[in-house]
């Protein structure tokens, strides 16, 4: 294809492209960031819902323990006397019974109005120990039941105590007991998804009520979020990573029913969306994949698509210009018949009227007529002109005439062996070697032997005329489908491309003046044409040209055909 239309199907090329992409990577694009939000929203909801399971699960189990202690401590107080209470051995005995059915107490003391230890069983020193002055002991006379918040009282280390007053036969007392805070802790350990997850409690005030692993130890500050100290619901607030700073992790928290302590839970989602980032990772390879692998069969398709479109252009286009050859070839054979009727005719009187001059000039005597010898070779000057210009006529009258071609059984390898045969002397006299390549397997075809050797006779001696002298012409024959192929090649000067584009044009000649008729080739043409084959040629300046002949395996059928005289040709 030529370059002035390169331009054109660049431009087609890509718009082609564009679409295809356009139309394959939208769908795949639309559906990838659908599903990755998709599955993000999913995972999302999922670790939500089970952070919020768990902090209900561990907000109920730690409520149900720290009511179970409240009404283990109110059962005792309210079940047994003062005297059986205040008394040691008595008090150690009822202490054991509940550390055996739940060992959740550290100690427990019997205390007076005065805030005085009455009786007391335990591991520390606190016999002696005064609480008048402690908030919870004023507390717990105006309430009757007093949970405090974590502190160091006497003992000087974090814990919190149950205390219950009671009014019996004129006697009032406190009975105190000491939680430990380590069974309070494991209640909020479990297997946890990552390795950040934890649970811890915190007072409205922010301040720890239980160790944290990574937020602080008891009694330090934590920031709360904004939340509705009143409020039972759960909350869900990000939290940052304290090992990583670049990290968020999801937390929760819910007030207890107990007492007003908030329950906070940390979920390090990280590792269980190991999965996630897995799919994820696996759905953008896929898109990146699946691009590629539309961008290359797109490119390789649309680049097939337009070369063939390219190829069917350049059918057409030969098409086109065998149609227009073919249409000049029988516009020029109507006009070159008529040219060589009307001509023949003035030929024949001029030829008749040299013959009598000659026969006028041969009665008479060359010493009597003056001038004998001038008008003798003047009358055979006409003769070789008249012979001359008949034989042009008789080529016109050649390409105007239409004639059906025959149908016989050719050797095509003998026939351009018998033609090389005949331009040999030619070719020996100009030093011009005549090489001869042929397929032995050539097939037999049907055509007509006569017009064919024609062709090759004047393709070959356009050759020779070409080179001149010393070089080479090669015949070479092959098979082509279901037809054969004759390719006569030479290393003559070639053409340049505007010659080779009128080299079938009638009257066009590269030959000096007198020296030819231009209408060889375009005879050659016309006769391929009528038997269902095709010429091409290809030319290099400087290096030679060459001939191909296409022709079928027989000429098409055709009904009987009139010259351009009118008259029927067989």
């Amino acid at each position: 294809m030529s370059s002035d239309h390169a331009p054109v199907y660049r431009g087609f090329f890509w718009r082609m492209l564009f679409t295809f992409l356009l139309l394959s990577l939208t769908p795949l694009i639309v559906l990838g960031v659908f599903s990755l939000r998709h599955i993000d929203a999913i995972y999302g909801e999922k670790i939500s819902a089970g952070l919020e399971a768990v902090t209900s699960s561990k907000r109920r189990a730690l409520d149900t323990f720290l009511t179970e202690r409240i009404a283990q401590i109110k059962t005792l107080a309210f079940t047994h006397s003062f005297e059986e209470l205040t008394d040691a051995g008595r008090l150690s005995q009822l202490f054991s019974v509940m550390q055996n059915n739940s060992a959740s107490f550290v100690d427990m003391g019997i205390i007076g109005m005065d805030g005085q230890h009455i009786a007391y069983v335990g591991p520390f020193d606190l016999k002696s120990a005064n609480y008048a002055k402690a908030e919870w002991f004023a507390e717990v006379q105006r309430k009757g039941l007093v949970v405090t918040d974590v502190f160091l009282g006497l003992r000087k280390i974090p814990h919190f105590i149950i205390a219950v007053l009671r009014h019996a036969e004129g006697q009032s007392f406190i009975l105190r007991a000491t939680i430990d805070m380590e069974v309070l802790q494991a209640l909020l350990q479990r297997e946890y998804s990552g390795r950040h997850s934890e649970a811890f409690l915190v007072n409205q005030q922010g301040i720890l009520q239980t160790d944290s692993l990574y937020h602080g130890k008891m009694m330090e500050t934590f920031t709360l979020p904004d939340y509705q100290r009143s409020s039972q619901r759960i909350l869900l607030f990000p939290i940052q990573d304290i090992a990583h700073k670049d990290r968020w992790l999801q937390g929760a928290m819910m007030r207890l029913a107990t007492m007003p302590w908030f329950l906070v839970v940390v979920d390090d989602a990280y590792e269980s969306l190991t999965s996630l980032h897995q799919l994820q990772t696996l759905i953008m390879l896929f898109l990146v994949v699946g691009s590629l692998v539309i961008i290359a069969g797109a490119f390789f398709c649309t680049r097939r698509i337009i070369g063939h479109l390219q190829l069917s252009d350049a059918q057409k286009k030969q098409i086109d210009a065998r149609m227009l050859q073919s249409s000049k070839m029988a516009a020029l054979g109507k006009m070159a018949a008529g040219v060589a009727h009307e001509v023949n005719n003035p030929l024949m009187l001029i030829q008749e009227n040299a013959g009598w001059i000659r026969d006028l000039l041969d009665e008479e005597s060359p010493e009597t007529v003056k001038n004998y010898q001038e008008i003798l070779q003047s009358c055979m000057k006409i003769e070789d002109h008249v012979k001359r210009a008949k034989g042009i006529t008789q080529r016109m009258l050649g390409f105007g005439r239409r004639m059906n071609p025959g149908r016989t059984e050719v050797l095509l390898n003998s026939l351009a062996d018998d033609a090389c045969e005949m331009l040999r002397a030619e070719a020996t006299n100009r030093n011009i070697a005549l090489n001869r390549n042929f397929d032995a397997a050539l097939p037999v075809i049907y055509s007509d032997p006569s017009q064919l050797e024609q062709v090759l006779i004047n393709i070959i001696d356009n050759a020779l005329d070409a080179i001149g002298r010393n070089g080479e012409v090669t015949i070479s024959t092959r098979k082509e489908n279901d037809g054969a192929a004759i390719v006569i090649a030479d290393n003559g000067p070639g053409m340049d491309e505007a010659t080779r584009q009128r080299i079938f044009d009638p009257f066009f000649t590269t030959k000096k003046v007198g020296e030819g008729t231009g209408l060889g080739l375009a005879i050659c043409f016309s006769i391929l044409e009528k038997l269902g084959g095709h010429i091409g040629v290809e030319s290099t300046p400087g290096k030679g040209t060459v001939f191909t002949i296409i022709l079928p395996h027989e000429p098409p059928v055709v009904p009987l055909e009139t010259d351009f005289s009118g008259q029927a040709s067989a």
